[in-house]
C-alpha cells in the first residue's frame, strides 16, 4: 500500500495529528463513502423502490415482502454479531473489502433469482456481508480523520448512503422504461457491477491504510460506554421508525395517496438527494452544538415526518422528505461521533458493532410487522403511525443521554 506521510498519525494507536490538511484524509473518506452507498444504500434500501413489482412478480404479498426485507436486515444483524466476537482478529481495511466482495455477490443472487427461496438467500447474503462493510468504516474513518473533523468526517462517509438513493430512482425509471415496465432485475443487476467496481477502486486505487485489528473483547469490555443502555434503547426505537418509513415509503405514496410510480420515485429520490449533505450537516453542526441535542432532535423529527402519510398530506411529502433525508443521515454521523468522543479509536468498531446491533434488531422486527399491518387494515397509515411514535420516543430517551463536551470547545 502506498506509504503515507509522518504527520498523518500521531504518537499513539495511529490517531491522526490535528493537523493533518484535508487532501491527506479526504480521499479515504472518499473511498469508504463509496463503500458505504453500495453496503448501506443499495442493499437496503432498493427494495422499497421496487417492491411493489418484486410484489407482484415473484412474491404474491407484501407480508412476503416484509419477510425479505427483514431476511436482509436480519442477516446484516447476524454479521454485526458474529463481528463482536471475532471481528477484532481482522484489521479493517480487509474486513471492508472482503465484504464489500461477498456483498457484490448477494446482489447478483438477488438479481438473478429464479424462486423465492433463492432471493431470500441472496438478500439474506447482501445483508449478511454489508455488516462488514459498514462496521469497520469508524475505524478507518477515525483513524485518517482529525479530533475536530469527526463530525464532519462521519457525515461524508455516511453522506454515500443518500448518494445510492438519490441514484437509485431514476436509475429504476431509465431502466423500466428500456427493459419494461414492472422490470426489477436489471436494477439489482446494475447495482451488482457498480459494487465491483467501487471493490475495484478500494483495492487498486489509492487505498485506504491498513488499521490495527481491534483488541479482544475481554480488553475492551474493560473500557465502559456511559450511557450505553440509553443509547441502544433510542437507536432500537429510531431503527423501527426508520426502517418503516423508508421500506414503505414508495409503496404508501402509490397505493394511499395515488402517486405514479414515477412520481413516487422521485419523491423518494429527494430523500436520498437531501441525506448526501444531511450527514456532513448534522455532523459539522454537533461538532459545534453537540453531539446530544443534535442526535435528539434528529431522531424525534424523523418520527414526527412520518405524519404525512396517515394524514394524507401529498403535497407536503416532498418537503417532508427532504427533511427526513437530512436527519436520517444527520443521526447516523452523530451517533459514531458521539462514540468517537467517549471511547479511544481501538474501541470504536466493537461499540459501534453493539450499538448498531440495536438498529439491526429493530430492521428484523419492523418490516414484517409493517407488512402484518398493510395486509390486516388495508393501508399504510397504521404503519407510519408506528414509525411516529417510535421516532419520538426516540428522540425523548437521546435528550437524557451524557454529554460529551463536543460544541464547547472553540
Amino acid at each position: 500500500m502506498a506509504a503515507q506521510p509522518p504527520k498523518t498519525t500521531g504518537p499513539a494507536g495511529g490517531t491522526p495529528a490535528a493537523d493533518t490538511p484535508l487532501r491527506t484524509w479526504i480521499w479515504p473518506v472518499l473511498l469508504v463513502m463509496s463503500a458505504a452507498a453500495v453496503s448501506q444504500g443499495f442493499v437496503r434500501f432498493t427494495l422499497g423502490y421496487v417492491m411493489p413489482d418484486m410484489t407482484r412478480d415473484l412474491l404474491g404479498s407484501y407480508g412476503t415482502a416484509g419477510l425479505l426485507s427483514a431476511t436482509n436486515l436480519g442477516g446484516y444483524l447476524v454479521g454485526v454479531v458474529v463481528l463482536a466476537s471475532v471481528g477484532h482478529r481482522f484489521e479493517s481495511t480487509r474486513l471492508l473489502r472482503t465484504g464489500l466482495a461477498l456483498t457484490a455477490l448477494g446482489l447478483a443472487v438477488v438479481a438473478a433469482a429464479p424462486s423465492v427461496p433463492v432471493l431470500f438467500v441472496g438478500m439474506g447474503l447482501a445483508g449478511l456481508c454489508s455488516s462488514l462493510v459498514w462496521i469497520p468504516i469508524p475505524s478507518v474513518v477515525g483513524a485518517h480523520v482529525p479530533a475536530r473533523h469527526r463530525g464532519l468526517g462521519f457525515g461524508l462517509a455516511t453522506a454515500g448512503i443518500g448518494v445510492s438513493i438519490a441514484v437509485t430512482g431514476p436509475a429504476v425509471t431509465l431502466l423500466q422504461r428500456v427493459f419494461g415496465a414492472g422490470q426489477w432485475r436489471p436494477v439489482w443487476a446494475l447495482e451488482t457491477a457498480l459494487a465491483v467496481v467501487v471493490l475495484l477502486l478500494l483495492l487498486f486505487l489509492r487505498p485506504v491504510r491498513a488499521e490495527a485489528a481491534e483488541p479482544s473483547p475481554r480488553l475492551a469490555g474493560r473500557t465502559a460506554l456511559p450511557g450505553g443502555g440509553r443509547l441502544l434503547t433510542s437507536y432500537f426505537l429510531y431503527g423501527v421508525s426508520f426502517v418503516l418509513y423508508t421500506t414503505y415509503l414508495v409503496v404508501a405514496l402509490r397505493d394511499d395517496l395515488g402517486f405514479s410510480p414515477d412520481d413516487a420515485g422521485l419523491a423518494f429520490a429527494l430523500l436520498g438527494v437531501a441525506s448526501i449533505v444531511g450527514g456532513a450537516a448534522g455532523g459539522r453542526a454537533s461538532d459545534r452544538i453537540g453531539r446530544r441535542p443534535v442526535l435528539a432532535v434528529c431522531i424525534a423529527a424523523a418520527g414526527l415526518l412520518a405524519l404525512v402519510v396517515p394524514l394524507g398530506w401529498g403535497e407536503a411529502v416532498l418537503a417532508a422528505n427532504l427533511l427526513y433525508g437530512l436527519v436520517m443521515t444527520s443521526v447516523g454521523a452523530v451517533m459514531v461521533a458521539y462514540l468517537g468522543d467517549l471511547l479511544p479509536p481501538a474501541r470504536m468498531a466493537a461499540a459501534f458493532g453493539g450499538v448498531t446491533a440495536g438498529l439491526g434488531l429493530a430492521q428484523v422486527v419492523g418490516p414484517p410487522v409493517g407488512g402484518w399491518l398493510a395486509d390486516t387494515t388495508g393501508s399504510f397509515a397504521a404503519v407510519f403511525v408506528l414509525a411516529c411514535v417510535c421516532g419520538v420516543a426516540g428522540g425523548v430517551v437521546a435528550a437524557f443521554l451524557p454529554g460529551t463536551g463536543a460544541g464547547r470547545r472553540r
